[in-house]
């Protein structure tokens, strides 16, 4: 049914704290999974720190990766630039995602103790299924 899953993160271990859930419907459906990080934007002149910004995501993504390889899951990162929700919705377009699973609060809470502003936009606006797990402050999965 699921052939590709994106699963956007933020770098925080609240978002990253969803993976084993994410890992466990992934292999249930033998899909691959789409993970993602998204930078803000920053004016021209800053492209030094955009880069190196940009190459810390990418090794952030890379270290997960690997982690879910290991665990014998296809596995494919982007890192974009731009507003989160905007950035998630393109990403599920252009590679052709038909599930979304994002956490509902994001690493820096958020002001709903429900679902946090980007899953909230994400979850509305998308045109195909969002899956949003919760986990707690602490990091540890809600059941």
């Amino acid at each position: 049914m699921y052939k590709t899953i994106l699963v956007p993160l933020d770098g925080s271990d609240l978002a990253a704290s969803i993976l084993d859930q994410v890992g466990t419907l992934a292999r249930g459906y033998g899909a691959r999974l789409l993970l993602m990080t998204v930078g803000s934007s920053l004016p021209a002149r800053a492209q030094d720190i955009r880069l190196s910004l940009t190459f810390q995501a990418e090794a952030y993504l890379e270290r997960i990766r690997e982690r879910l390889i290991s665990d014998g899951l296809q596995v494919e990162t982007t890192v974009c630039i731009g507003d989160p929700a905007c950035e998630i919705l393109e990403a599920a377009e252009r590679y052709q995602a038909d599930l979304i699973i994002i956490n509902s609060r994001g690493g820096e809470g958020a002001p709903s103790p429900f679902l946090g502003s980007v899953a909230a936009k994400v979850a509305g606006a998308s045109d195909i299924p969002v899956f949003v797990l919760h986990a707690s402050a602490e990091g540890e999965e809600q059941r």
